[in-house]
């Protein structure tokens, strides 16, 4: 084989090995490695349409009681989440970036406050009743809403939750969506809708997991 000849199927190699590379396809889900559970990456709830950023599990004492994702309005993730990483901590990627954000308490600070339309869904893997769910809102909420406001959002869940069964709670606005297999109710409240998400994502969250994955899943898309 003449020089030429060989340099050409080298570069030809190349460019092939390249282009298999650049066609990997996007993560097409979020996972919840404890119980297995898969969320779509992408989610329409109502008029948004909400882009998943990481998955985790809630746990109560010893048992397993639903797999949560959590996600943000697909239009503003640059906006929130991709300006955030690129000021604060420039330069990073990888896991380095991971660790970064894991033990950034701004950052999960950050997606709590942002002006954007949330969701949460929740992945039953056992029977909840409506008054543990409700005593779940209160003891993380009790530090950040007066008893009133956090009274009224237990008043929107409609019932108890069953093993198998998806609830999703997603703000559009100044409203929040309750959804539990469909039935829905909603309450206006723009103070209720920027504070709920503290459950999740605040220092006492109740689903730790939730944020180690949301750290790794926006360290791989930067």
């Amino acid at each position: 084989m003449s020089p030429n000849v060989l340099a050409a199927f080298l570069l030809a190699f190349v460019a092939t090995e390249g282009a298999g590379a650049a066609a990997t396809p996007p993560a097409r889900h979020v996972v919840d490695d404890s119980t297995g559970t898969r969320f779509d990456v992408t989610t329409k709830a109502g008029s948004t349409t909400y882009r998943c950023i990481g998955a985790g599990v809630r746990k109560v004492l010893f048992f397993k009681a639903y797999a949560a994702a959590f996600c943000i309005d697909a239009d503003r993730y640059d906006e929130v989440v991709g300006r955030y990483v690129a000021q604060r901590h420039a330069g990073k990627s990888g896991d380095e970036l991971r660790k970064a954000l894991e033990n950034d308490a701004a950052f999960f600070e950050h997606l709590e406050s942002a002006r954007a339309d949330k969701l949460v869904i929740m992945q039953l893997v056992r029977d909840i009743s409506k008054d543990r769910i409700a005593s779940a809102f209160r003891e993380s909420l009790s530090g950040v809403l007066p008893a009133d406001r956090v009274d009224r959002l237990i008043s929107t869940i409609p019932g108890d939750g069953k093993n198998g069964q998806r609830i999703l709670i997603h703000s559009q606005g100044s409203v929040l969506v309750v959804d539990i297999s469909g039935q829905a109710n909603r309450l206006d409240d723009e103070l209720i809708v920027r504070k709920l998400w503290r459950v999740w994502l605040g220092p006492a969250s109740v689903t730790p997991s939730l944020k180690t994955s949301i750290a790794r899943t926006v360290s791989q898309a930067h």
